[in-house]
């Protein structure tokens, strides 16, 4: 085992060291939080802060194993220290340096190790951030592009302790971003400039379905559900070339093949030169949120019997279609219908009985139009029908007159044939009013003089 000389400027060094007041080995969640976040970056099950002085190694920051400090002809880390950049030793058993330490043959059986020296602003290296492994191997770009940020975060850190300058906000900072991989619940998935997926947090996974070695280096359309067209594609791509950051909703596909909702961020993150660095991209599922609000805007807008739209719904789409014939200058016809003995059957074959009828009612009536058409139930045994862009006065009267048919045939309801018949009237727009309220005024009076005029029949507004 070759021992790491003393740093050329160790007294220094030392003094630095003092300086930040760290010579202790009590634990502290910020630097805690950081070393889990390199163990599960690099995925090995051994990461520390090391810290060097002329005769220890003490952690301040330890994961995987149980030790505070060992003896420094030992460490690792005395020897990252002497060097300008990152120190990996893919495997121990073929660096002379490290071939017979105590933990490569001992228990630990260390056979990999990384290290990224804790350079303070003078130049000095107090100690490392480094990982282990008892496999040889070696890191990502992307893993060591990684650590290398988080080596920087913990001077940053202690760069802060040492102005209390905005320590609890950093402090805050640091724990959301160490943590947010182990306990958010919204997805979380980072990508190169190149959109390969570097990592990605649990809440993906339970999210998706898909680990981190499944996605790892792939593009993040393997999630696309191919409900978005390319054009809303491109327009997310043009938010984060101009702006930085894109949000909204979309849907993606998980590994079981099942589409759920999103709600979507994705930021930008630059280099100092301005260049990208990654795309950090936070999702939540909100699936059940759109089903609850669908239904909420179904109760709002349909008959819960009949499953036609109702009033409500009636009325929007009445004013929008006579929007749409009033710059097409075609006719629009509206239908108001009435059903002609409907309180007997309530009376003598009870409300369920007439329940069941307006839902045969309500099926003959959609049958009786085109699909473009709009059948809608205005209440009790009320319906009205929108025949948007009519050719003609006389296919109006063949509709009406194909309902009131349709509605004389009788009936079979829950083992019982029932007889009905309905009024209907019919307003024409233009020609018998020019807006909603009062189309459905003359509809209305028509439908009463169909009624007075025995039953069974329909009338055309005057």
């Amino acid at each position: 085992m070759k021992i790491a000389p003393l740093p050329h400027n160790e007294r220094e060094r030392l003094e630095e060291l003092r300086k930040y007041g760290i010579l202790d080995t009590e634990p502290e969640a910020v630097f805690n939080s950081m070393v889990q976040l390199a163990s599960y970056i690099c995925h090995t099950p051994f990461a520390a802060i090391s810290l060097i002085d002329e005769h220890r190694q003490w952690f301040k920051a330890i994961v995987g194993v149980e030790v505070s400090e060992t003896p420094r002809d030992v460490a690792f880390c005395a020897h990252t220290i002497l060097q300008q950049e990152t120190m990996i030793v893919p495997n121990t058993l073929e660096d002379e340096r490290f071939c017979d330490n105590p933990f490569v043959e001992g228990g630990l059986n260390l056979r990999f190790y990384a290290g990224v020296p804790l350079v303070t602003e003078s130049g000095y290296r107090l100690g490392t951030l480094c990982v282990f492994d008892q496999q040889p191997r070696q890191l990502s770009a992307e893993q060591l592009d990684a650590i290398k940020t988080l080596a920087d975060s913990v001077m940053a850190h202690l760069d802060l302790r040492l102005s209390h300058r905005e320590i609890r906000k950093y402090v805050d900072d640091l724990q959301l971003a160490a943590s947010i991989f182990e306990s958010a619940s919204e997805a979380v998935l980072v990508t190169d400039p190149q959109n390969h997926i570097i990592t990605v947090n649990p809440a993906f996974t339970a999210m998706t379905g898909y680990s981190l070695s499944e996605v790892a280096g792939k593009n993040p359309n393997i999630l696309c559900s191919g409900k978005q067209s390319p054009a809303f594609y491109q327009r997310m791509w043009q938010s984060l070339a101009d702006m930085g950051h894109w949000s909204g909703e979309l849907w993606n596909k998980r590994k079981n093949g099942e589409l759920f909702a999103e709600w979507l961020s994705i930021n930008v993150l630059f280099n100092e030169d301005g260049s990208k660095r990654m795309y950090v991209a936070i999702f939540s599922d909100v699936t059940e949120k759109k089903q609850a609000d669908e239904i909420i805007w179904r109760q709002a807008n349909y008959d819960m019997l009949t499953q036609l739209p109702n009033r409500r719904l009636f009325c929007d789409r009445l004013e929008h279609e006579i929007r749409g014939a009033h710059r097409a200058g075609c006719l629009l016809a509206l239908l108001f219908i009435d059903l002609d003995l409907f309180k007997e059957v309530n009376d003598s074959l009870g409300h369920e009985a007439g329940d069941a009828l307006l839902v045969k009612v309500a099926e003959r009536l959609t049958a009786s139009v085109r699909e473009s058409d709009t059948v809608a139930r205005m209440g009790g045994d009320e319906f009205t029908a929108i025949l948007p862009q009519i050719d003609s006065l006389e296919d109006v009267e063949r509709v009406a007159a194909l309902i009131v048919k349709a509605l004389s045939e009788p009936f079979e309801v829950n083992g019982a044939i029932v007889n009905i018949s309905a009024s209907v009237g019919v307003a024409i727009y233009p020609r018998d009013a020019k807006n909603t309220t009062e189309l459905l005024s003359q509809a209305d009076s028509a439908m009463y003089v169909a009624k007075e005029q025995g039953r069974g029949c329909y009338r055309m507004a005057n």
